[in-house]
């Protein structure tokens, strides 16, 4: 199968299993989302993938390739980058600086032109980065700090792009804005993409599979359509 495909079993933190067996399959230009509460095992099975988190198996291909083994600093590399929920970035540096720094960190063969090039396509799909180019990137809005974050994630041109609860803190109208955005980027760029959120109305558009996480087990999976329309997910969410 082209994309990505994991599996994870027993992700855990210390000798705390937070999350059972998950498998995901993604091909380029596709969307798996990965729906549940506050605690259900979303994040960490973005990490059991990029492997910051121990699991009792884990395995990992793209393209057929298998890349278990590969460290994860090496996972960018490969094609797959994250975005971790929480806007981070490098506070201390400008807002262009930190989109150079993520080039330069994941293009063995660099280029001042490539750069420029990839830069521009890539603040087009959020103006406000490239008007506030030189600012420090800790003194700009959370909302801004997200655009930023998606923005170096993908100067490293990634055919998997793991986006955990992007719309973690921002105000309803910069959420929706920003999901808009990523439609849009998934489309220009073909990349397939690894979505965890708590609000099902974001993910709605994206369309794909979707896999309900509740208490680190998959509750419920299937179409976008059929997942959104099933009462069980109100009972992954709320319990009863």
């Amino acid at each position: 199968m082209s994309g990505l495909q994991a599996t994870i079993a027993g992700a855990r933190y210390g000798t705390l299993t937070v999350l059972g067996n998950v498998e995901l399959r993604v091909a380029p230009n596709q969307t798996v989302v990965l729906l549940g509460s506050n605690g259900a095992g979303k994040t960490t099975a973005l990490r059991a993938i990029m492997g910051t988190v121990a699991a009792a198996s884990r395995t990992l291909s793209i393209d057929g390739r298998d890349i278990t083994a590969l460290p994860t600093w090496r996972l960018a590399q490969a094609g797959i980058v994250m975005v971790p929920d929480g806007a981070r970035c490098f506070p201390n540096i400008s807002v262009r600086d930190n989109l150079l720094g993520a080039y330069t960190a994941t293009h063995a063969r660099r280029s001042t032109q490539e750069f420029e090039r990839l830069y521009r396509e890539l603040v087009s799909y959020f103006p406000i980065l490239d008007e506030r180019a030189e600012q420090l990137s800790g003194t700009m809005s959370g909302g801004q700090r997200q655009m930023l974050a998606v923005c170096r994630a993908l100067m490293a041109e990634p055919r998997v792009l793991l986006l955990d609860e992007p719309s973690a803190g921002l105000a309803p109208i910069i959420a929706e804005a920003l999901f808009e955005a990523l439609l849009e980027i998934q489309r220009a760029r073909q990349c397939a993409v690894i979505l965890a959120e708590q609000n099902a109305g974001y993910v709605q558009p994206f369309g794909g599979h979707c896999i309900v996480l509740a208490e680190g087990e998959v509750a419920l999976q299937g179409t976008m359509q059929s997942v959104l329309a099933d009462e069980r997910l109100r009972l992954a969410y709320l319990g009863f």
